[in-house]
């Protein structure tokens, strides 16, 4: 699993917020496609989190003794949240985007992977790339917290105007969604042992929450 399949997916739905933010009257087509993506989206990127619980791995099982250098460092996470950066802002992370000397800092860390010109952060539940989940739990969780906040906004413009039933439903699903996945970021980020245990029950309950609210608004649509 890549680090980017998580962060685009977040990137994804960040795009959306920005154009109904730029929306000045909620109607006609585009503001329920900027929802109708979201909502997609926030699908897969469920999915996604499923299917890796529990994360992140207990640090105590990746560390080899026999290998000192998979201790998780500093610098080695503020490196690996550069390129997380520059991926999401982005949406990849190029080598020549960055200068000589981090870029072949970069080639040489065995915790990101180089193919071509392109930079992954790779996601595993052993070894070097175990140690990558610290770094993008934090990523994800400031631009999670980020969305939660515009999207309440959002929720506001929209039930205070006449946007009808069927949008002011798929502004709050979004809006329910990234408090969900907040809450389940947040608990990743608090305490592995805890997130072990607990994980797999709340990815669930994040994608059920997701695909009630993807099958509502489609019922509603199609009324």
């Amino acid at each position: 699993m890549w680090a980017g399949s998580l962060l685009c997916g977040l990137r994804r739905v960040d795009e959306q917020r920005e154009k109904l933010l730029e929306i000045r009257s909620f109607s006609g087509r585009e503001p329920l496609r900027r929802i109708e993506i979201a909502l997609d989206t926030l699908v897969d990127l469920a999915e996604l989190l499923r299917a890796a619980a529990p994360f992140p791995p207990r640090p105590e099982i990746n560390i080899s003794a026999e290998n000192p250098a998979e201790i998780r460092t500093d610098a080695g996470d503020a490196q690996v949240m550069d390129v997380l950066d520059t991926s999401y802002e982005f949406g990849s992370a190029r080598l020549d985007r960055f200068g000589s000397a981090v870029a072949d800092k970069i080639t040489r860390n065995e915790r990101l992977k180089t193919v071509g010109s392109w930079v992954i952060v790779p996601l595993s539940t052993t070894g070097l790339h175990a140690r990558n989940w610290a770094p993008v739990i934090t990523a994800l969780s400031v631009r999670v917290d980020d969305l939660c906040r515009d999207f309440d906004r959002i929720v506001g413009r929209v039930s205070a105007g006449e946007s009808g039933e069927t949008l002011v439903t798929g502004c709050r699903s979004i809006k329910e969604m990234l408090e969900t996945l907040h809450r389940v970021i947040q608990r990743a980020d608090a305490s592995t042992r805890y997130v072990r245990s607990r994980t797999t029950h709340n990815g669930g309950r994040l994608l059920s929450t997701v695909k009630k609210a993807v099958t509502l608004l489609e019922r509603n649509n199609d009324a």
